[in-house]
């Protein structure tokens, strides 16, 4: 029995081998071995021709450069262009933005053909010495991966002001992957940028591209990964400069930074689990991470609450889902005393608040109770304070005493300050025009961002264009009113006529530039106002004709804002796709809605209006529905694009417009879109919200 034990053990030692053997064949235990440094580049002309002299001088010379430029809109894709033909050693790839560091960097890996990887982000550096030392580590130990002393530098000072691994890290020792996840958590003990990667870690341990949101860049997620499936991983004395500028996403209190940390925290609590199970160590190391991460965030939150008013709903539903996932048995017994054993959130939230905001408290109890009151208040005039900074640059205090101002009332639209999808602005621009003709001012309207407007909407029976000499910059010769509209009561519309009018009639010998979303508009002859103003450009009405041939007979139609809830367009707002059960019941629900309309009026062709690509394909195909054709835009304060990008926008709404009956569904999450409201009441077409 001895004998058939011992015998086990050496075909299992030899077996094991023999694995490793071929796991590493693609590399030969040479110094002849391609190393491809991998670089995402976004907006990072200043630091290119830096990082290129960087790889230059390096002791070890046989590299690659593998780039892949994510959408810059500065000089980095001509410069870059340029290094690759003037260099073989680089590899160049451009492509439209992603919004994450991971999409452009995985491109380059699969781009790239060396049998070891080493990622570079475009405006750190490395030693002189640093791809030598860190091959030289990775054949010494035959790791399948090889990290390096990682030096954070601040790019005000210069001075280095972290180092990483952390002082008592044993970097002499050769790692199991799967045990330095736990000696490195709950918090990071070593730094993981630059580090060498045999090319089958890489390729085949990324976390699944399906599986993350767009804002995230799962860098950790991925390193966890890494580590978990390598057999070896060792440490090098090469030294990496991370540049840690003030304004970087980990610096920064925003909206996408508690994005990507709360997402990556509930990601990595995913791996783990899912890899050492819910009763292993690692996994209550990844529980107490959570904790941390959200108590850290929940401060921060508290702290900074200000800075990310715009994203609150996002914010505040993300921390409730690392809280919530967090498992109180996990824990030591100090720290289920201090939460109160994770019992009740909003009691820990108002603790938090009483600790380092307790006027953040005082609003939540108000936006509990009063939300209107504290929506028409608190809301509304923190969006017009952002308003006036946005706006302030573009006026000079400079007298321009050559020349004639017209005291014209103007309707401003020109990308100094974000305005809101077109509806916003239509309807804001009807408002102005209403004031002025109560109050006898004449109105323009400057419509020039991120399109003229006049490129879809012609003046009707009413001339609003201006030209741009007509328009004073100066602070001395106009006066700027911003007014948001936030409720759309009865109430808060008094309150915006009002103001517009006292207003104008005040500042009646100055040029007025009014920035707002009113919708007072709405209570008075808004069709009327709207026909005065516009009337679609000639190339639009070719389209409108050709779509109303398309449909060819009388029409309904039903919109639908899903935001990214089925995960097919996001736009400035961060939110979370449903789940795919969820998507699918929600899709179901839409569909069976759909199914009822079309009984309620057999006469009538089915037209869906969506920003959802999933839906409108889905009820093309089961209920014969007609889309009209063009792109799905959102229209922001973006950069410019051509007039096809933006024109479905236009033809969705006239088509609304002309409707025997327009309709909205709404369900939980979904978006109660203004834009079929809008497009109804400018021709008096009856309009209903069907809620789910």
């Amino acid at each position: 029995m001895q004998i058939i034990c011992i015998l086990f053990f050496v075909f299992n030692k030899i077996n094991s081998g023999f694995r490793r053997y071929k796991y590493k064949m693609d590399i030969p235990m040479n110094a002849n071995i391609l190393i491809s440094v991998v670089t995402p580049v976004y907006n990072g002309e200043r630091f290119i021709r830096k990082t290129y002299e960087c790889l230059c001088r390096q002791t070890y010379n046989n590299w690659e450069w593998s780039v892949v430029n994510d959408g810059s809109t500065d000089a980095s894709d001509s410069l870059l262009q340029e290094l690759a033909n003037s260099d073989a050693r680089i590899i160049y790839a451009s492509q439209v933005n992603s919004g994450s560091a991971k999409y452009p960097r995985d491109r380059a890996v699969s781009m790239s053909r060396g049998s070891l990887i080493l990622p570079l982000d475009i405006d750190d550096s490395l030693a002189d010495d640093y791809l030598e030392t860190m091959f030289s580590r990775m054949m010494e130990t035959d790791a399948d991966i090889v990290y390096p002393e990682m030096l954070f530098v601040d790019t005000t000072t210069g001075k280095v002001t972290q180092r990483l691994p952390i002082e008592g890290f044993d970097t002499s020792l050769v790692y199991r992957g799967r045990d330095l996840v736990k000696h490195t958590m709950p918090e990071w003990k070593i730094g993981c940028n630059g580090g060498l990667y045999r090319r089958k870690a890489w390729i085949n341990m990324s976390y699944p591209r399906t599986n993350e949101p767009l804002p995230s860049t799962a860098d950790e997620v991925d390193e966890r990964l890494y580590q978990i499936h390598a057999e070896r991983v060792a440490f090098a004395k090469a030294k990496y400069y991370y540049q840690n500028y003030p304004s970087s996403l980990t610096n920064s209190v925003t909206s996408r930074f508690f994005h990507v940390w709360l997402i990556t925290a509930l990601q990595l609590a995913d791996v783990v689990e899912g890899e050492f199970g819910h009763d292993s160590e690692e996994y209550r190391l990844a529980n107490l991470r959570l904790l941390h991460v959200w108590r850290s965030l929940m401060a921060c939150y508290a702290r900074h609450h200000e800075q990310v008013a715009d994203a609150e709903g996002m914010i505040e539903e993300l921390l409730g889902k690392v809280f919530r996932r967090v498992d109180p048995a996990l824990l030591s017994r100090t720290d289920r005393i201090k939460f109160l054993n994770l019992c009740n959130e909003k009691l820990l939230f108002a603790l938090f608040c009483l600790k380092y905001s307790p006027r953040l408290l005082w609003r939540k109890v108000l936006q509990h109770f009063c939300p209107q009151y504290y929506r028409s208040t608190i809301i509304r005039k923190r969006e017009e304070e952002k308003v006036r900074n946005q706006i302030a640059s573009s006026y000079s205090h400079e007298h321009s005493a050559d020349r004639q101002i017209s005291p014209v009332v103007v309707s401003m639209f020109c990308g100094n300050t974000s305005s809101g999808g077109l509806v916003d602005r239509l309807r804001g621009a009807v408002s102005v025009y209403q004031a002025c003709q109560e109050t006898g001012r004449s109105f323009k309207l400057h419509f020039t961002h991120p399109f003229p407007l006049t490129d879809y909407l012609q003046p009707n029976r009413y001339d609003w264009r201006i030209d741009d000499d007509e328009l004073s910059f100066d602070s001395s010769s106009t006066e700027r009113l911003v007014l948001d509209s936030q409720t759309d009561t009865f109430k808060e519309h008094k309150q915006q006529r009002a103001f517009l009018n006292q207003n104008l009639l005040h500042y009646r010998d100055k040029q007025v530039h009014c920035y707002t979303n009113a919708s007072c508009c709405y209570d008075s002859d808004f069709a009327r106002n709207f026909a005065t103003l516009f009337k679609p450009s000639d190339r639009l009405s070719r389209h409108l004709n050709e779509i109303a041939d398309g449909i060819g007979q009388e029409y309904i139609t039903v919109s639908a804002r899903f935001c990214n809830l089925l995960g097919d367009f996001n736009e400035e707002v961060f939110s979370q796709p449903l789940e795919v059960r969820e998507q699918q019941q929600l899709l179901d629900c839409c569909m069976n809605q759909l199914n009822l309309l079309q009984k309620r009026h057999p006469e009538c062709r089915l037209v869906v209006c969506s920003d959802s690509v999933t839906f409108l394909q889905r009820a093309r195909e089961e209920q014969n529905a007609y889309v009209v054709p063009g792109h799905i835009s959102h229209i922001g304060n973006d950069v410019p694009h051509d007039y096809a990008y933006y024109e479905k926008t236009f033809l969705d709404f006239f088509t609304i417009a002309h409707a025997r009956h327009a309709y909205l569904l709404l369900a939980p999450g979904m978006h109660k879109s203004g834009f079929p409201y809008a497009a109804a009441l400018s021709s008096g077409c009856p309009y209903d919200i069907i809620k789910i």
